[in-house]
């Protein structure tokens, strides 16, 4: 039987506004953006949720959400990848850089920005099977520290048509 896997796709924290002179890239979470990035580091290990692996935006908004979810680091800790390929990557882009995870994983957690984020839910969910109201969450938009998962039988190779099991969505 074909393991299962699971993506998370978590759209980075509140950020503050661009600052006059400052570049996009730089934005910083607001502290109710830092509130939020811990809740669903709260809310990742209420859910016995164990991430092995995290493809992040380098963007310094993106790099605090992932920090402040405290995910177990060193040996316990998951193979991070923060990279600038994931700060502008459109959905194809994701997509391809999930398919192309090592096997020996089974729950990678992607942290990045719209609209490549949400695209890659739209684009891999398949209506019919997704969880009805999960579906309907995220019909009405992803915003800031909305998080997915999804699953699917296979391998990262196989992500096409997975299943939406649950998103949460901000306080």
């Amino acid at each position: 039987m074909p393991s299962v896997r699971t993506l998370i796709t978590l759209r980075h924290a509140q950020t503050e506004d661009v600052r006059p002179g400052g570049h996009d890239l730089d934005r910083r979470l607001t502290a109710h953006g830092e509130e939020q990035a811990r809740a669903v580091g709260d809310f990742l290990r209420e859910q016995g949720i164990t991430v092995d692996t995290v493809l992040c935006s380098a963007a310094v908004r993106a790099r605090r959400t992932l920090e402040l979810l405290a995910l177990p680091t060193g040996e316990d800790g998951p193979r991070v990848t923060i990279g600038e390929q994931f700060y502008s990557a459109g959905t194809d882009s994701l997509i391809e850089a999930v398919r192309a995870l090592p096997d020996d994983g089974e729950c990678a957690l992607l942290v990045g920005h719209a609209p490549g984020l949400p695209g890659v839910v739209y684009e891999v969910v398949d209506p019919d099977t997704a969880d009805p109201a999960a579906w309907a969450a995220i019909e009405r938009g992803f915003p800031a520290a909305a998080l997915a998962r999804l699953e699917w039988a296979g391998g990262w190779a196989d992500l096409g048509a997975a299943r939406l099991v649950s998103v949460r969505l901000p306080n």
